[in-house]
């Protein structure tokens, strides 16, 4: 693999593991509390939230330093 910056194959390359939740907008949990009259509020409560793992590489050039994802 070779540096996009200065072209030097002394590249190394880290994984790194990210976890990513989904969340509502604010404006979309207002309505729904107003629509519903309070029971959306229990129900978020409740309900478990949408994770996601997200692997990312992470390539990082020994020479000048450049990083990029890959």
């Amino acid at each position: 693999m070779l540096c996009k910056k200065c072209s030097s194959s002394n590249v190394s390359v880290t994984a790194s593991t990210v976890v990513k939740s989904k969340r509502r907008s604010f404006l979309w949990n207002f309505m729904w509390i107003i629509l519903t009259v309070g029971i959306w509020i229990i129900w978020m409560l409740v309900r478990a939230r949408k994770e996601k793992i997200v692997t990312v590489r992470t390539c990082i050039c020994n020479d000048c330093g450049h990083a990029w994802t890959a």
